[in-house]
């Protein structure tokens, strides 16, 4: 009864979110209870579904008409769902307590006793890894490098911090650049338009975009995804582009936390 359902999700999985939305708004209430305790839609309502649609309840419907029907129900549960968008006024305010907290915890690195043995005992692999997480911005949109102080307090070194802060910045933009070169291989169907224009633009200026996003990753605080996504997706090599985001990092960690160790330094 599900194969045409799951037939369809391994040969277009950009419908992932719309069939598991689908499957999501069909689960039987109290599905928790009872084996295999997984929130799937009874066969019995599926049975349902489909005599009421095809007048046999063994019907199999048409993939076209899964994918309109799980698409535009997708659609008119979005429009139903009440709009939940935060004030602009209580952004602002997360972003103040954040930077409010990362100069506290930096002014307060000489007292934090366990707090900087735990940063020594998890050393330069451990900064490796949040560094990573801190490069993919979908994941952790705070920047590493502004606890520099910090780990300077904490005995790491300056020059090692940077460097591995700089290295772990761009393995997280690498995974941007694998979710870039994924999206085009699987939107081959979809989009395979926008893809000719990408490659024919990449075609014609193989070289100015990555002296771009030199620019970019070095001198402007957002997430490199912005565009090392969309280079992947356009076939710029993956050598090119992670050696400009890795220069490009090093630019920014290096004036990041000589302004960050300047300020705390003043304030405190």
């Amino acid at each position: 009864m599900f194969r045409p359902f799951l037939i369809l999700a391994l040969r277009r999985p950009w419908l992932w979110p719309a069939l598991l939305s689908a499957a999501w708004a069909f689960r039987p209430r109290r599905w928790y209870r009872r084996p295999p305790f997984l929130p799937l839609p009874s066969q019995a309502y599926m049975r349902w579904r489909l005599e009421t649609a095809y007048g046999d309840p063994d019907a199999v419907p048409p993939t076209d008409e899964i994918v309109r029907f799980v698409t535009w129900s997708r659609a008119m549960r979005k429009r139903m769902r009440p709009s939940a968008r935060v004030p602009t006024v209580i952004k602002v305010l997360l972003i103040l307590g954040l930077a409010a907290f990362m100069v506290w915890v930096n002014l307060r690195a000489g007292s934090m006793e366990a707090a900087r043995d735990a940063a020594a005992a998890a050393g330069y692999p451990g900064l490796l890894l949040a560094s990573v997480l801190s490069g993919f911005n979908l994941i952790w949109p705070v920047p590493v490098v502004a606890f520099y102080p910090f780990f300077i307090e904490a005995g790491f070194e300056p020059v090692p911090t940077l460097a591995t802060i700089a290295v772990g910045m761009t393995g997280g933009d690498f995974l941007g650049y694998l979710v870039g070169d994924a999206t085009r291989h699987l939107a081959s169907d979809r989009l395979a338009a926008f893809r000719a224009r990408a490659e024919a633009l990449h075609a014609r200026h193989r070289f100015l975009p990555l002296g771009l996003l030199f620019l970019y990753a070095g001198f402007v605080p957002l997430p490199n995804e912005v565009l090392v996504i969309p280079m992947a997706f356009m076939r710029y090599s993956l050598i090119g582009v992670m050696t400009a985001v890795l220069l490009g990092n090093v630019i920014f960690n290096t004036g990041f936390a000589m302004g960050v160790s300047w300020f705390v330094g003043a304030v405190g």
